[in-house]
């Protein structure tokens, strides 16, 4: 299956900057992880820093964000990693990021937040989520199909969906048998926006958007061209 379009591809979910979450564990392994993205044709990968706000305050988070992307930044010039790469945040979800100026956790200069859910039902969830519509700020919510209590509820499901909520689901999910038919479910319904790598490091989760994509048939042209919109900041 060619996925090499005019569209190119973006990875829109990824713990690639160095040293900072669980993800790559240094600048090499970092680089390494790149240029498996660049090989599998990907031009746009977008590095999502877990933000837990219970850790942290913001303005620490942009700090030490920064720091590691100038050194990650200076390091892929030398090695001519033909890849672009723009700053956003997983942002863990809590109803008091009311409270806090999330438009700098978005991606690059977009509107669209990556939001990392909790394993149960969050507190004012759908709250929370108008205010942040509200402010003109689209919530892509991150890996659904890893939570039950969101995608069997067809009800909530559809609520957010017409509200202008996306939803992401991850590349590996579709590479292993339990969650593979989950995943293609959620698509047949509608309920998939975006196909994400996840990557976190280059033994167990290493970048596999191209071999996720390669499973979803008619449904790929829709998640790379979603993906790249995300990027430009255009409307999905």
């Amino acid at each position: 299956m060619e996925l090499r379009n005019k569209l190119g591809l973006a990875d829109i979910h990824t713990h690639i900057l160095p040293d900072f979450d669980d993800g790559a564990a240094s600048v090499e392994e970092a680089l390494q992880m790149l240029r498996l993205e660049a090989e599998q044709g990907i031009t746009d990968v977008v590095l999502t820093p877990h933000f837990n706000l219970a850790s942290e305050s913001v303005k620490e988070f942009l700090a030490r964000r920064e720091k590691s992307f100038e050194l990650l930044s200076k390091r892929i010039k030398k090695s001519k990693i033909n890849v672009n790469i723009h700053l956003g945040a997983e942002v863990r979800y809590y109803p008091s990021l009311i409270n806090e100026d999330i438009l700098n956790l978005c991606i690059g200069n977009t509107s669209y937040l990556l939001l990392e859910l909790a394993s149960s039902y969050p507190l004012n969830f759908e709250q929370t989520v108008n205010w942040m519509l509200s402010r003109g700020v689209t919530p892509i919510l991150a890996h659904i199909e890893r939570y039950e209590y969101l995608y069997s509820n067809k009800k909530l499901m559809l609520e957010l969906l017409d509200s202008g909520v996306l939803f992401q689901c991850n590349a590996s999910s579709l590479l292993k048998f339990r969650t593979a038919k989950r995943v293609r479910k959620l698509l047949k319904q509608g309920y998939v926006h975006i196909l994400a790598s996840d990557a976190h490091n280059l033994t167990n989760r290493p970048p596999m958007l191209v071999q996720g994509l390669s499973k979803v048939g008619k449904f790929a042209d829709i998640m790379i061209s979603n993906s790249q919109k995300v990027i430009k900041n255009e409307l999905i």
